[in-house]
């Protein structure tokens, strides 16, 4: 049995890229309605300034989880796996309703949402993400 280290697969790598994608435009977008609820003055909204603010810090945050997530994932991690999976079933479950209750307005974005959900899964279930999830070094 080598002992060499397990090499993380094409789809394991895309799917940790695609997740630290996230988390940077998470935390860009935070950063910006963070700034942008100290400058309301600046712009016409009809948002309250401390909803503006609450939003930055939840999407900061939120940035920051799906970071370590990132990490995790691309480091071989079973539990990021195991989140970014649960995730996804989450993701299908909330476009459902929402194809099912909202109806035509939230089709398109629905439909993607659980096409993406499910490359992602299909992407961390292959037998290559499985076995570099579980160290496997043979």
């Amino acid at each position: 049995m080598s002992t060499a280290l397990a090499r993380r697969p094409g789809s394991v790598t895309f799917v940790a890229a695609l997740t630290w994608i996230a988390a940077a435009l998470d935390l860009i977008v935070g950063g910006v309605m963070l700034w942008l609820s100290y400058n309301l003055d600046s712009v016409e909204s009809s948002l309250a300034e401390g909803e503006v603010r609450w939003y930055g810090i939840m999407t900061l945050i939120v940035g920051a989880l799906t970071a370590a997530v990132a990490y995790g994932v691309a480091n071989g991690s079973q539990g990021a796996r195991v989140f970014v999976m649960m995730v996804m079933i989450l993701r299908i479950a909330a476009a459902a309703y929402a194809l099912v209750v909202v109806g035509g307005e939230a089709a398109y974005q629905g439909v993607a949402q659980v096409v993406l959900a499910l490359v992602v899964l299909g992407l961390l279930s292959t037998r290559n993400a499985s076995d570099f999830f579980r160290g496997y070094r043979g």
